[in-house]
């Protein structure tokens, strides 16, 4: 979206980026916490303000210390986003400038771009008592408490301001799709392919993804949202806040998506991790592919892939009702093809079916006795689609109490085969006879 300005907040750890760009997007999205160095990869948002839209950009701190756990990929990262930005936000906080503080204004300067200082942590009125001891670094700033959203709105008019060029864009977005799945599946290199440049940070670190990140690009026509997550690992294994958090976010992420990508490390196979994912996918009935990644890694004949298949569908059963590729995502190996696929899912599943053609798949069933009977009569009289994607089918019965489990499955694989549904979970509501 290169005609959309950009606006990044920029500052040392702790300052509070993250809890001022939650305040500025109204939302929970970047994580935050006391830990210092805790935002990675730059998160960003699409913010409507004053008839001007722009991309709001949360930054790592960029005062890590040399030592610190990826702290080179992390600040390299930072600058590339810092180099297509049209306004800066310098915060800092309360009660004075710290060292870093001026190597930062004098980085910022470099740009020749539009920067804006705010103090934060002014909560009160007491507070604005130390704001005297900022002007040897700026004549102009803004107090601020992010916590508190205090004079949020004026800091947003100041960057409407400061804006290139001010005009409201509404994105439309054709289908958003989540990648999720265990920590070093490859989730961000996937992200960097599809994007074609380096988006995320990417190391052998499991963890290194914390913050949801969204970005959009067009193929075929379409402007596509991908949504980069955390690994999600097993609930024994999360050792703190953070990783929590992570994680939930990554379920939200799920849940606003109109696809999930669940990516699988070819190299381990399914996992007991990788099927509890599935289950929280499953459970959000989102249409989903299964991408086994890392496939350039694994020996292989004409044969490899559906033994592959095989030993997943014995594993997880539910492997089957999904499109299964193979990819690499760092070598780009069917990465289009994968695409392609999300956007065939996610229109199969915007399909409404008449009513007509899905009670002559009902009746056909009944006037073959297929359907499982769990030691009862069972009778379907009507059955209609009230929504899509997830479809959801209503069905009147005569002992709703006798719709188990199995018949449920009986009934959504017959229907996944019939309508063209591979892919897509189907919701059933089932209501007695009136």
């Amino acid at each position: 979206m290169k005609d959309i300005p950009v606006v990044s907040i920029v500052g040392r750890q702790n300052v509070g980026k993250s809890t001022l760009f939650n305040a500025i997007i109204k939302q929970r999205k970047a994580i935050v916490d006391e830990q210092p160095g805790l935002t990675r990869d730059v998160v960003s948002y699409f913010v409507n303000y004053n008839e001007a839209t722009f991309i709001i950009n949360d930054t790592p701190g960029l005062d890590l210390n040399a030592n610190s756990t990826l702290s080179e990929e992390i600040k390299q990262m930072a600058l590339q986003h810092l180099h297509s930005t049209d306004v800066f936000v310098l915060l800092l906080e309360k009660p004075d400038i710290a060292s870093y503080d001026f190597e930062l204004v004098e980085l910022i300067r470099k740009f020749n771009k539009p920067y804006i200082v705010a103090i934060n942590k002014i909560d009160t009125n007491n507070d604005m008592e130390c704001l005297s001891n900022f002007y040897e670094l700026a004549q102009e700033f803004l107090p601020i408490s992010a916590l508190n959203r205090r004079n949020i709105d004026l800091l947003l008019h100041t960057i409407v301001e400061s804006l290139p060029h001010k005009r409201k864009k509404i994105i439309e977005i054709d289908c958003k799709i989540a990648l999720v799945g265990r920590p070093n599946s490859g989730k961000s290199t996937l992200l960097n392919a599809f994007l074609g440049y380096q988006r995320a940070v990417v190391s052998d670190i499991p963890g290194t993804t914390r913050d949801s990140i969204d970005e959009i690009f067009r193929f075929h026509g379409k402007n596509i949202m991908i949504i980069d997550t955390a690994g999600i690992r097993r609930q024994s294994r999360i050792d703190n806040s953070i990783e929590y958090y992570a994680i939930v976010r990554a379920k939200e992420a799920i849940q606003k998506s109109d696809v999930v990508i669940h990516l699988l490390d070819g190299t381990s196979g399914i996992t007991e991790t990788d099927k509890k994912i599935a289950d929280i996918i499953m459970e959000s009935h989102k249409p989903t592919i299964l991408a086994i990644n890392k496939w350039d890694s694994i020996p292989k004949d004409h044969t490899t892939f559906e033994s592959f298949k095989d030993r997943m569908i014995f594993k997880y059963y539910r492997a089957a009702d999904f499109p299964i590729i193979s990819i690499s995502a760092l070598h780009k190996l069917r990465i289009h093809k994968l695409l392609l696929t999300a956007l065939d899912v996610n229109n199969r599943a915007q399909h409404k079916t008449e009513t007509s053609a899905i009670n002559v798949i009902i009746e056909n069933i009944q006037k073959k006795h297929a359907m499982p009977l769990l030691g009862g009569d069972l009778k379907i009289y009507y059955a209609t689609q009230t929504n899509i994607s997830p479809p959801v089918i209503r069905l009147f019965v005569n002992k709703p109490e006798l719709f188990r489990k199995d018949v449920y499955r009986f009934l959504e694989k017959t229907l996944q085969d019939k309508l063209n549904w591979h892919g897509i979970p189907v919701i059933f509501e089932v209501s007695g006879r009136k």
